[in-house]
């Protein structure tokens, strides 16, 4: 069995595109559970001393916690220190960014998220930790079949008039040098304002040997069209990301395309958390990139068989850290996995999951994007939930900072309506929370229609 590296820089990447990096993680794929909590006890140690020193808002908190950064990190110890949620990172500002970035991760990235459950926030990160991502993302594709001369085919959220329905965005290869340090086959992408009609039809012409989008979407795409006869000939399996991926939508890829279903369980505020095993539907936690517990309504960490909160700390992320961030998902702890592999492994996700897609008055479904980033912009908004209560009429709930005034209202409401593709009725309720579902997920849109 391959040893743990005594230095944990030694798992890191030396460049885009480093190869020899997949190499290590073949390896480390293959350690025992001992071996990668030990290497990311050292990990966690190195990340809170950098937090301590250069991060205002952690150096509070660690001390709150009586953490010696100096010490060895015990991981009873580490469970002292509570979970950040995503109100904190709101709240926080510039006092959860490093004021001491190491100059060897590189320039810092911005990226405010799309707010999937409902709560929107800013996260600053590195080309660093960007480029390790990046060679999660490759592990994903070498551990499942891929021939990589095909034609890749996404339908996702993008931005642009080149993305949109009829044509899409066509690529001589699937993504860039960093992620793909080989050639690749074509790829095209179609944004997901696209009905799931034209989606079908637009999917239909382009005859992809792999499909990537939500899973939520995915379930209708296919639905539609095993109702329509619309076949996919050359496609060998469908990629899921950006959400759960529930049985059903399974279900429905095998009936309309004879095609099985690999899932990517990742968040945008911190990228890849688990990867789907190459042998079962389980996940695999990518324990080289990213510290994941799972823990009860008491904090303690949850055992095979059992269901708690996700939190997560990404290992390289040194321009904000992000100690034990709460997700707002639930999880379930799985027995070790038959593949032999060391990595922990999640025998179900839950959270973030939308419940339907958005039915026009013709009859159309659409995924709803309602842009979170911009809703913040216009008005003080903590949290949102969208319901769809009749083919004519939009509640759009929310949790605001203070009331909004006539001018934020209107301004919402004329966003809100020419972000739909068709016209609603745009009504507003205020809410002090807006609470999780009764599996305790939460679903940033609701649609309450039956067609």
């Amino acid at each position: 069995m391959p040893s743990s590296p005594a230095d944990p820089d030694s798992l890191v990447p030396s460049g885009p595109g480093d190869l020899t990096f997949q190499k290590r993680l073949e390896e480390s794929q293959w350690w025992s559970p001992e071996q990668m909590v030990d290497l990311q006890r050292r990990q966690l140690a190195h990340l809170v001393a950098h937090a301590h020193g250069t991060v205002p808002l952690h150096r509070q908190r660690i001390k709150d916690a009586v953490l010696d950064p100096s010490r060895p990190l015990d991981l009873e110890e580490w469970r002292r220190l509570p979970p950040l949620t995503r109100r904190d990172i709101q709240r926080a500002g510039n006092a959860l960014s490093s004021t001491k970035v190491p100059s060897a991760h590189g320039k810092v990235i911005t990226t405010k998220t799309s707010g999937s459950t409902g709560t929107p926030v800013m996260v600053r990160g590195t080309i660093f930790d960007a480029m390790i991502g990046k060679a999660f993302s490759l592990r994903h594709f070498l551990w499942h079949p891929y021939d990589f001369s095909g034609k890749l085919a996404s339908i996702r959220r993008v931005k642009g008039e080149r993305y949109e329905y009829p044509h899409g965005l066509t690529q001589s290869r699937w993504d860039d040098t960093a992620t793909f340090p080989f050639m690749t086959g074509p790829a095209v992408t179609l944004s997901i304002s696209a009905s799931i009609a034209d989606q079908a039809e637009w999917l239909a012409r382009q005859d992809p040997d792999y499909l990537l989008t939500y899973p939520s979407n995915l379930r209708f795409l296919a639905k539609h069209c095993r109702e329509h006869g619309i076949t996919l000939p050359h496609l060998e399996h469908v990629i899921t990301m950006g959400e759960v991926l529930n049985p059903e939508a399974r279900q429905e890829c095998g009936r309309a395309w004879d095609a099985p279903v690999i899932d990517v369980y990742s968040a945008q505020e911190v990228g890849i958390i688990a990867l789907q095993c190459p042998i079962s539907e389980r996940h695999h936690v990518q324990s080289e990139r990213i510290f994941v517990e799972v823990v009860d309504d008491e904090g303690v960490p949850c055992g095979p068989g059992q269901t708690g909160r996700v939190l997560v700390t990404p290992l390289h992320n040194y321009a904000m850290p992000l100690l034990r961030y709460e997700l707002g998902d639930y999880a379930e702890v799985g027995e070790p996995c038959p593949c032999g592999r060391g990595l922990p492994v999640l025998s179900r996700i839950l959270g973030r999951e939308r419940n339907a897609l958005l039915v026009a008055p013709t009859g159309e479904r659409y995924w709803p994007a309602f842009g979170s980033r911009k809703l913040t912009e216009l008005a003080p908004i903590v949290q949102h939930q969208f319901v769809q209560k009749s083919l004519e009429r939009i509640e759009a709930r929310l949790v605001t900072e203070r009331p909004l005034t006539p001018s934020e209202e209107r301004s919402l409401r004329i966003y809100i309506e020419t972000s739909l593709p068709h016209r609603f009725a745009v009504s507003f309720a205020y809410c002090d929370e807006i609470p999780r579902n009764a599996s305790g997920k939460f679903e940033n849109f609701v649609c309450e229609v039956t067609v």
